[in-house]
Order: C-alpha cells, then sequence, then structure tokens
C-alpha cells in the first residue's frame, strides 16, 4: 500500500513536470474560445468540496455583478483553479475557509482564491511561483506535494497573455490571477 501510494504521488509529479516543460516550450494545443467563468466556477468548486469538506474546511465562491467572459481554454483554466484550490486546502487547517471570488472590468477578468491558513512568509512570497519550491517552513516541505501547482498554474495564465500573483492580504494567502476579457460581439 505504501509503495503504491509513493507510486500514485511519482506518477503525479511527472505528469504535472511533463505538462510544465510542454506548456513552456508552447507545445500544447490551445483551444482558446469564449469561456464564460461563473459557469466554470460553478463547476470547479463543487467538485474540490468535497477534498475540503474532508479537511473540514468550508469552500464558498463570490462572483461579481458583471458578466465574467474570457477569451481562453477552458480545460486550462480549470487546472489552473483546481491546482490553486488544492494548494489552499492543503494549507487551510480544519475550521478555516477558502473563498474563490471572480469579478471584471473591461480589460479582463480576475478570480482570486484566498484562505485563512498562516499565509506565506515575506521570505518565501517572490519563489512560490517557482517549480519544486515548496517554501521555506517545515510545515510547508512535509506537506505532500512537489512544488509544482503553482508554476503550472503560473505558466498557463501567462500563456493566456494574463498574469498570475500573490495579493497583499493581512491574513492567510490571496492569490489572484487575471485573463484577458472576451471581445464582445
Amino acid at each position: 500500500a505504501t509503495m503504491h501510494t509513493h507510486i500514485r504521488s511519482l506518477s503525479a509529479m511527472i505528469d504535472e513536470l511533463f505538462e510544465l516543460s510542454r506548456i513552456e516550450a508552447g507545445a500544447i494545443d490551445w483551444s482558446i474560445r469564449r469561456v464564460e467563468l461563473a459557469l466554470l466556477l460553478d463547476e470547479t468548486v463543487p467538485a474540490m468540496a468535497p477534498e475540503a469538506r474532508a479537511q473540514q474546511i468550508e469552500l464558498r465562491t463570490q462572483l461579481g455583478s458583471d458578466a465574467l467572459v474570457a477569451e481562453a481554454d477552458p480545460e486550462k483554466v480549470q487546472r489552473v483553479l483546481f491546482n490553486l484550490i488544492r494548494n489552499a486546502i492543503r494549507h487551510t487547517p480544519a475550521d478555516g475557509t477558502i473563498t474563490v471570488a471572480a469579478d471584471g472590468d473591461s480589460k479582463g477578468v480576475e478570480i482570486e482564491v484566498s484562505d485563512t491558513g498562516p499565509g506565506i512568509s515575506a521570505a518565501d512570497r517572490d519563489r512560490v511561483f517557482e517549480a519544486f519550491y515548496r517554501g521555506e517552513s517545515d510545515a510547508a516541505r512535509c506537506s505532500d506535494g512537489a512544488g509544482l501547482g503553482l508554476a503550472v498554474a503560473r505558466a498557463i495564465v501567462e500563456a493566456h497573455g494574463g498574469r498570475i500573483w500573490l495579493a497583499a492580504v493581512t491574513d492567510g494567502t490571496s492569490v489572484r490571477f487575471r485573463l484577458p476579457r472576451h471581445p464582445p460581439g
């Protein structure tokens, strides 16, 4: 059973590393089209809810009133959301909360995944999107994961012409990403 667990973990890490290298090499076929992010969030957040509930974490969604339409590959954006939410679950204590919020303006749409976990130290903030970086704290290094989730998320967002960053918050962690707005018409 232990070997099976390690093999599954290693296989997932190889898949993420392969995907990251393909994205960075431009070797991915993108299916860029008009994406209604509210629908994508309505599908993605409930899919992650059992994992959050198992850790006794509340997972909620907040959508802006504006139509949230981006020019994107929906499967890849969903992968970003899965990575960010899974990372938040990994670092949020029981009885914590994760909020997935989305809003937009005339130029783009912005999605934020925030949690009530311990936050990211100042020393780690500049490196969290690097491949294999898992943080300097013992808690970060002992958690599951190979340190590829945020690097894959960054590569996907940047390949869309967007950007991803850590937002300044006083408590917890807030990761935001912005995608170009779908042109009207």
